[in-house]
This record gives C-alpha cells, structure tokens and sequence, in this order.
C-alpha cells in the first residue's frame, strides 16, 4: 500500500482555514502563527497537486477540489474530537485507587462520599501495605496511591501531601500484662509478641526503627503478619500480641473497652501522601477524590503537635 499524500495535522488546519474563511483566525483558534498556517496549506496542495483555496482581500474562498475536500475533512475533523470524547468518558468511568491498609478504615467516609457525588464513576480500591501501593502506581495498576509519607525511592512517583499529621498508636488487649504498665518505653517492648503489617508496610518499617532507637537490639518477635487492618485488630483484642494502629481506625474498640492505648512516652506521627506517577497524565477524578481525603483526615483531628519528615518519626 502505498503512504497516503495527505498529512493529518495539515488536513485539520485546512479544516479550520476553511471553516473561519480566515488565515488569520484560523490561526488563533490553533495558537499557530500566519506563516505556518500558510505553509500547512501550501504543503497540503503541492502533495494533492491542486489548488485548495483562493485567497481574495484576505479572504479565503474555497476551489471546487477545495469544497469536495472540506466534506471529508470534516468528517475527519468530528471522528476525531468524538474519538478524544470517548478516551476522556473511558477515563472518567472507572477510578483506581490504592490505599494503604494503615488508612482503610478511616479513608471509607471518602469513597462513600466520592460514590454519592460521581455515582457515574466506578470506584475500584485495591487495599495494601504502602509500599504495594506505590508498586501498583508504578505498574499502572491504580491511578493513585494513599500512603504513609515516606521516600518510596523512585523518581517516577511524584507526592502531593494530604494530611500532614496523623497518630499512630501501639494498642493491646486491656487484660495483657503489658497494658498493665502506667507508663512505657520503646525498650519495654523490646521481646514482647507483635502483630504488624508485611515487610513491604511502612507502619511497620517506622516501629521497628522505633524499637532499635529506643535500645531493643534483639529481634522483636512478629508472631503475626496480616494484610488487613481488621484482622490485625481483631487479633490484637483476642491478647495475641501489640499492634500499630491510626488512630482512628481503632476509636470504636478503645470506646468500648477491647483495646486500650499503650502509654508510651514518646507519640508516633505520620503524614499521608497521594502518590501518582510522574510521566503519566493525571486521571481527571484524581483530584476530586484527594479533596475528600482531605476532608476525610481533617474531620475531628486532634491538636497538632510538632512532627518531623515521614521515616523518621520520633
């Protein structure tokens, strides 16, 4: 088959040369200068080998070649803005989102929210240790990540700060022997039964470093590991081992007597970052949905207190 004569970015600038009877206002509805309109069009009819358009008193009248042409590239023009509809309509039907096992409880208000605004769009949420999230970023696999702040190492991701502050909190059955302490160091926990998340989980990676810092040089024994906030709850409150929490995602069990805050001397504070990649656009409900995380993590916060850069929380 032989290459086609006809150039598609010369063919839409016919198309607008045609349609505003104007070199020059063709030109400004395509942010081009009058030369280059000019040339396109030039080009355009030394390719066909006929003559496109008269230009009389700066204006353009079109040749009989020229009137036959306009018809199809104006079904050209049209299949194209209806193909670039379709493109942005697919990108709105369906949002992916990760999210942070740390944040799932907290971050349902957002996605009920986000479902009763745009009911139009699909909410898909994928929920998993931070670090999981960002690899799910970086494969395309969701559209953006909600994380634990932290240097998730790689240059393609780029972070937009939701929340600046957030309290961790090392909760433990109210009958254990350690829930018994009136007050505790990081060292006190040092060879008593944890509950975390993965190796991939930035809570985790944050108390462990806790732990070191605050003198525990043995291994701290992880009896669990669970990829559900839920479950790590649940086992926290059936006195299998401590757990770290949001806060806010263990409120109701602390209320109601299962859980009971450890009372360290020292408080744990993270920050909450979206994650998206750098060259890739950005999907046009992304902003929309970090706006109700926002709202999310800044209803009944508690005071804020100094906190320093994410991963190195003390």
């Amino acid at each position: 088959m032989a290459p086609s004569k006809l150039d598609l970015h010369s063919l839409i600038v016919f198309y607008y040369v045609a349609s505003e009877e104007s070199i020059t206002a063709a030109a400004d509805k395509l942010c081009l200068t009058q030369p280059t309109v000019t040339y396109h069009i030039k080009s355009l009819e030394r390719n066909v080998g006929l003559k496109l358009l008269d230009i009389r008193r700066q204006k353009v009248f079109l040749t009989q070649a020229g009137i036959g042409l306009f018809k199809y590239v104006s079904e050209i023009y049209h299949q194209m803005t209806g193909a670039e509809k379709y493109l942005e309509n697919l990108k709105e039907a369906s949002l992916h989102i990760g999210i942070s096992t740390t944040f799932s409880t907290c971050l349902a208000s957002a996605a009920s929210a986000f479902e009763k605004l745009y009911p139009h769009v699909k909410l898909v949420i994928r929920s998993a240790s931070s670090f999981e999230v960002a690899e799910y970023v970086l494969n395309s696999e969701v559209d953006l990540g909600v994380v634990v702040s932290m240097d998730y190492g790689n240059p393609k991701l780029k972070s937009v700060a939701l929340s600046s502050q957030e309290r961790l909190v090392l909760v433990a059955s109210p009958s254990s022997s350690i829930a018994q302490r009136q007050r505790l160091a990081f060292v006190n926990l040092c060879g008593y039964p944890l509950i975390l998340g993965p190796e991939t989980s930035a809570t985790r990676r944050i108390i462990l470093k806790k732990l070191r810092v605050g003198g525990c040089h043995m291994p701290s024994p992880i009896i669990v590991e669970v990829n559900s906030s839920e479950w790590g709850i649940n086992l926290v409150e059936n006195g299998e081992g401590v757990g770290l929490h949001h806060i806010k995602s263990v409120e109701r069990s602390i209320s109601e007597g299962r859980l009971k805050i450890l009372p360290l001397s020292g408080e744990i504070w993270v920050g909450v970052d979206a994650i998206l990649r750098t060259d890739a656009p950005e999907h046009p409900m992304a902003e929309r949905f970090m706006s109700l995380v926002k709202e999310a993590f800044g209803t009944g916060r508690e005071k804020p207190v100094p906190r320093v850069v994410a991963g190195q929380v003390s």
